[in-house]
């Protein structure tokens, strides 16, 4: 198995786990094999040679990122928790009416008391714990009291421990900002932008299905892909029409026509 098929199945097995993760409710697992599926697709789009097939590892690759961003707030939780209410302020008591009420007696009052007389002063320290262990054991003679800090010699003052090593800051997913046909798109090449669209889907679809046949042409891949449940590939087919009649009828295509292409690829390809 060459390197780019091991990594590509590898890519499948990160990408299905966190999936499964994710419908589980194990959000952390799910993040990660995101991450995981991002980082192998990045290695494929750096050792592949065809620019089409690195354009759909790349549209693959930003749809993971994304997802794991989204699962990365989910899991933090909202920051602030929102204005606190202020609790109720505690009932009034109505002051009782004069007339019904009966005065109180007057609190007695406090006889004086001599005060006590002082503890007696004792001019000897408190023997130190060390001390009374030492007599609980039955030693006669105390050992002798530890030095002072300032009388402690340069050896026995203990070095601070060195700070711990700082943690590398985690690597960042370099990945290209736009793909070839959305580069050919904003240079105004409406031409080159829909063959570099046919070409993208060709190779998505050839890597997808497992059809490497050369003689399978797009319209047979697209009715293949069609029959295994993508859908969206209906709508390619006003793809495959503009390049035929750009390969026979030397059609100048519009930027809309442009614009639907680069769209229908976008979608195809994130799916």
């Amino acid at each position: 198995m060459s390197e780019t098929k091991y990594l590509f199945e590898r890519v499948k097995r990160a990408a299905k786990k966190a999936i499964d993760a994710e419908r589980n409710g194990d959000l952390k697992v799910a993040f990660d094999q995101f991450l995981k599926a991002a980082e192998l697709l990045n290695q494929l789009i750096a050792i592949e040679r065809t620019k089409r097939i690195r354009d759909s590892y790349y549209v693959k690759a930003k749809e993971y990122i994304v997802r794991a961003k989204e699962l990365k707030l989910l899991m933090d939780g909202p920051k602030d928790s929102g204005p606190v209410t202020p609790l109720p302020s505690p009932p009034k008591t109505q002051k009782p009416d004069k007339k019904d009420s009966t005065p109180t007696p007057p609190a007695p009052k406090e006889e004086k008391r001599p005060p006590l007389p002082p503890p007696p002063k004792d001019d000897l320290p408190p023997p130190s714990e060390d001390i009374t262990k030492n007599l609980m054991r039955g030693e006669d003679t105390p050992p002798p009291p530890p030095p002072a800090k300032d009388e402690t010699s340069h050896d026995e003052k203990q070095t601070p421990p060195p700070p711990p090593p700082a943690k590398p800051a985690p690597k960042e997913i370099d990945l290209p900002t736009k793909t070839t046909f959305e580069l050919l798109f904003d240079e105004e090449k409406y031409r080159d932008c829909i063959t570099e669209c046919a070409k993208s889907v060709e190779a998505e679809l050839r890597v997808r299905l497992g059809l490497f046949d050369e003689q399978l042409t797009l319209g047979m891949l697209i009715d293949k892909g069609i029959n295994k449940g993508l859908e969206v590939l209906k709508e390619f087919k006003f793809v495959n029409i503009i390049i035929n009649r750009i390969e026979h009828e030397n059609y100048r295509p519009s930027r809309a026509d442009a614009h639907k292409a680069v769209d229908i690829t976008n979608r195809i390809l994130m799916s």
